[in-house]
């Protein structure tokens, strides 16, 4: 028996056509030309499209020009029935509530964003009835829930359907508003940026001004821990391997201080290590070592660790 020969192997095959998707900005310019008394023929020759679809965004005009009125991107290729206004407005504000919060450094996650989105609905909803009532746009699945279940009502009529909050809305919410989860670590997180500028530019100077500090006595002191051990918790592997076998990661870690003063003299760096005397270091002279050793049983630093190192480092140089 003969091998079937593949449906691109025919003789006289053509290549597939690719559906042409028009904006809604373009159907918007395509029905303004049948307005003005263009034939269908020249807005299809137009526009490159065949005239069966002119005439079927013709039959969908009203539904397009709403759609055109209260969407926030013209460039959008999918022509969908508008969606309930008051959804819309509630996205609004929602989306600068957000802005908001981010501003004041308040972290929000999917519920308190949902919470507080449902919030809002309400209270547009209660404001202005008839857009809930009078404006029968359909909305998207994930916007809305049937309250009650279909069948359990004794009423003929079909149930009002509310905003639910549901995740499929707040997954398209994120999508509209380019919203993405991101991770708080470290100081930034609680820093307060307007206060620090304004202590750097008008309070600094003030008490410089009224002390009289020379810029020898201007010391800037910082610390940074050091993992010096850890190896790095994720790593590259072929499609041919299943997963990478697992390791004890070490927590050994040393601190590091640094300090310097405005006119650029460099203090000697503070050194804090959990052994007062480590093995690596036995029977050495701790003193010409290029930091200032010191020990604590979690190589944190502490307020005595500080004043010792700066008091002898400083008496040192001088």
């Amino acid at each position: 028996m003969a091998p079937k020969r593949s449906a691109s192997a025919k003789a006289g095959s053509k290549p597939k056509r690719h559906r042409k998707m028009m904006t809604i900005a373009e159907k918007v310019t395509l029905l303004d030309m049948l307005k003005e008394g263009r034939s269908y023929a020249a807005a299809a020759c137009h526009f490159g499209v065949n005239e069966s679809i002119v005439r079927y965004i013709k039959k969908d005009e009203a539904n397009i020009r709403k759609t055109a009125a209260i969407t926030f991107s013209r460039s959008a290729k999918r022509v969908v029935t508008a969606r309930n206004k008051t959804i819309v407005r509630m996205e609004g504000a929602l989306a600068i509530w957000i802005a908001d919060c981010r501003k004041k450094n308040i972290a929000l996650d999917t519920n308190t964003i949902r919470t507080k989105a449902l919030s809002l609905y309400e209270n547009f909803a209660a404001k202005e009835p008839q857009d809930d009532d009078g404006d029968h746009a359909e909305e998207d699945e994930d916007d809305v829930l049937d309250e009650p279940q279909a069948g359990t009502s004794t009423d003929s009529q079909p149930q009002k359907q509310r905003f639910s909050a549901s995740k499929g809305w707040f997954v398209k919410f994120q999508k509209r508003f380019g919203l993405k989860s991101v991770s708080l670590h470290g100081e930034a997180a609680s820093a307060d940026t307007t206060a620090a500028e304004t202590y750097a530019n008008e309070t600094f100077k003030n008490i410089i001004t009224e002390g009289g500090y020379k810029p020898e006595q201007l010391f800037n002191m910082d610390e940074t821990g050091l993992f010096w051990k850890r190896m790095p918790s994720r790593t590259f592997l072929f499609k041919e391997e299943a997963k990478a076998s697992g390791f004890k990661a070490f927590k050994d870690r040393v601190t590091l201080v640094m300090c310097g003063n405005a006119a650029g003299f460099l203090l000697k760096p503070g050194l804090i290590y959990k052994s007062k005397n480590p093995r690596a270091l036995k029977n050495k002279n701790k003193n010409l070592l290029p930091v200032y050793w010191m020990h604590n049983p979690k190589a944190w630093i502490k307020k005595m660790l500080t004043s010792n190192w700066f008091h002898s480092v400083l008496s040192t140089s001088q």
